[in-house]
């Protein structure tokens, strides 16, 4: 019974210490890619399950191009699993562009103003290489007043919306529409809000900070949001719940890398003055990836590293499948303390004290009232 005993305990150390290894090889990877630093050799446990996980956050592009100059401390076969998930990568990205380009054209013949949002616009302003920042989907944000013509557009290009789904009607886009090129399944969602409505806060054509910005766009010229709206969208989405409870690594690195590009064009002065909860969210970040350069003044003293750092809230529907009433109440009003700071504007180092006893139980009871009233 003993021996059993302190086997388990042993077995759930062992997974507890290979998980915690496997997150901070991950953030390794962030680290180098949003400062463009040399990737450091890994010691040899690190190396079999990091393809598989840098692809489950959207880094195996990132990984196999910061590992290209030392395939020597890469094991041969890692070299050949990255590969392979590059080459996926990049027939998803080939395929996501063109029915981009195809969906932006017909939308422009239809005098339908759209912007585009997240990766599609990321991947060509801010990587060396398009490919580097995998898309999910094509994320496109149109006036209230031209949602359903967009809809319908998209519809006359193959584009299948899917059903409304239960609890939806609070959501801040149309239902999801996908098409099939070429066994790829490729997904559009028409967004009337760059922000959820759980955030409180909207980015809409209509209440715009800054005018929208071009682009090129595998050439063509199309346009995204203002540098402003830009940083508040990447730290919004940044915090947004994620299933594994942990902040989500490839926003990470899209914050990261716009700050630091275009850091010089940004009106700092106004993003300080109008939203500083953007600076602050930078600063909470220094707890897990150490600010560099022109970003280094928005840091949070090196003295603050909560031992939650990085850790979010996770979806409701997650939090839902827990097996006790009392361990779901725990988890959606009592989320980690860094999540808190970073999401409610609380300084690092400041008394959470308000923020945990009315803020965040106030904001919890909308989200469910959202729900409820989407149904």
């Amino acid at each position: 019974m003993l021996n059993s005993t302190a086997s388990g305990l042993t077995s759930m150390l062992t997974a507890s210490s290979s998980q915690d290894s496997g997150r901070e090889a991950l953030l390794g990877v962030v680290r180098c890619a949003a400062g463009d630093l040399p990737f450091q050799p890994l010691d040899d446990h690190d190396w079999p399950r990091l393809p598989s996980d840098a692809d489950a956050h959207h880094l195996a592009p990132l990984l196999e191009w910061l590992t290209r100059g030392c395939e020597s401390s890469a094991p041969r076969a890692v070299r050949a699993q990255l590969r392979a998930l590059v080459l996926r990568q990049t027939a998803w990205h080939r395929a996501r562009t063109a029915a981009a380009t195809e969906i932006l054209d017909a939308l422009e013949r239809g005098s339908i103003r759209t912007l585009v949002l997240k990766g599609a616009a990321l991947a060509w302003t801010i990587y060396p290489s398009p490919a580097l920042r995998p898309m999910t989907d094509i994320d496109l944000l149109v006036d209230r007043s031209d949602a359903a013509k967009a809809q319908t557009v998209i519809r006359q290009l193959g584009f299948d919306a899917a059903p409304p789904r239960p609890f939806g009607g609070y959501a801040h886009h149309l239902p999801s529409a996908t098409r099939v090129d070429g066994g790829l399944p490729i997904t559009v969602e028409i967004h009337l809000d760059a922000l959820t409505r759980d955030s409180g806060q909207s980015i809409a054509p209509a209440n715009l900070v800054e005018p929208p910005r071009r682009f090129l766009l595998d050439g063509a010229s199309r346009m995204t949001l203002g540098h402003i709206d830009t940083l508040r969208h990447l730290v919004h989405h940044m915090l947004e719940p994620s299933p594994d409870g942990f902040v989500r690594l490839i926003s990470l690195v899209d914050l990261l890398r716009y700050a630091r590009a275009f850091h010089a064009e940004i009106d700092w002065p106004r993003m300080e003055a109008a939203f500083p909860f953007v600076l602050n969210a930078l600063a909470c970040v220094h707890a897990i990836v150490p600010l560099t350069g022109e970003l280094a003044r928005c840091a949070a003293p090196d003295w603050w590293r909560p031992a939650d750092a990085g850790q979010t809230l996770r979806p409701l529907r997650w939090i839902a499948r827990e097996a006790s009433v009392l361990a779901i109440v725990r988890e959606l009003f009592v989320p980690p303390a860094w999540w808190m700071h970073a999401y409610y504007n609380v300084r690092p180092g400041r008394s959470l004290l308000f923020a945990r006893a009315v803020r965040h139980p106030t904001r919890m009871i909308r989200w469910l009232a959202l729900r409820v009233g989407g149904f």
